[in-house]
């Protein structure tokens, strides 16, 4: 599934996943491998707080959002919904910005999967962190 995936999605602006909300974001998958997530995003008028940044409701979901596509890089048979979501906002992006949110699984046990995720700007300075923990559903993929 990872190389369907690959050849799907990486390096094109994600419009049909599973994911409607992920869908909305209009992220590039710019890297995908076993584990691991980097996403491209550009920060629309839409997404931002009455202070012209990025809405913290919009960070969270990016970080949500990379954290899903590093499990779901993981190829496992049933899928995972979020137990836990936590996020540092540590600076502010301003509308018409682009970041970039990498997300790496720590640890995949038998029913829970770590994730962790940071959020950069293009200049490198950092502007988020967050980490998951998602259990399985027991709810098989079907294609």
């Amino acid at each position: 599934m990872l190389e369907w995936i690959k050849e799907t999605f990486e390096g094109k602006v994600v419009t049909d996943s599973r994911s409607p909300a992920g869908n909305w974001l209009g992220f590039t998958l710019e890297r995908i491998e076993k584990g691991e997530a980097v996403l491209d995003i550009l920060v629309r008028p839409e997404m931002t707080n009455p202070y012209g940044n990025i809405h913290g409701g919009m960070m969270s979901l990016v970080i949500d959002e990379a954290i899903g596509w590093a499990v779901v890089s993981m190829d496992t048979e049933m899928h995972y919904t979020s137990l836990t979501l936590n996020v540092d906002f540590l600076y502010a992006l301003k509308e018409g910005g682009r970041l970039r949110a990498e997300s790496k699984v720590m640890r995949s046990g038998k029913k829970i999967i770590n994730v962790e995720c940071h959020v950069y700007d293009m200049d490198g300075r950092i502007l988020a962190r967050g980490s998951s923990n998602l259990i399985v559903t027991g709810m098989a993929f079907v294609d």
